[in-house]
């Protein structure tokens, strides 16, 4: 476990350990592929503002070319992870045709 709290990220329930690459939830850990949880890293780096579906892609998958569908794929595993709901979101907001934006507090 990382000793620098600088790398230590939180949002309601849940705990994030940037250098352990861990997800907790209320202390347990919480499985993820990694590019689910990279994707999460992204979205919270940029939280508050729209992260466009290409630069989405171009971060999770650089030099490589996949379909949006593995970007839908990974958000709807996250979602589920989270316990998140598209229609409502209490974490990631969906932008039509766009892209994502997360939109919890980060602390």
């Amino acid at each position: 476990m990382s000793s620098n709290n600088g790398h230590i990220l939180q949002f309601k329930d849940f705990t994030i350990d940037t250098d352990e690459k861990v997800l907790l939830r209320e202390g347990m850990p919480v499985a993820l592929a990694p590019k689910v949880f990279e994707t999460l890293l992204v979205l919270i780096e940029n939280r508050g503002r729209i992260v466009l579906k290409e630069e989405l892609m171009k971060r999770l998958w650089p030099d490589t070319f996949v379909e949006e569908a593995n970007l839908t794929f990974n958000i709807q595993q996250l979602r589920k992870s989270l316990g998140d709901n598209a229609r409502s979101p209490i974490y990631i907001q969906t932008i039509a045709r766009r892209g994502y934006r997360f939109i919890a507090a980060v602390e």
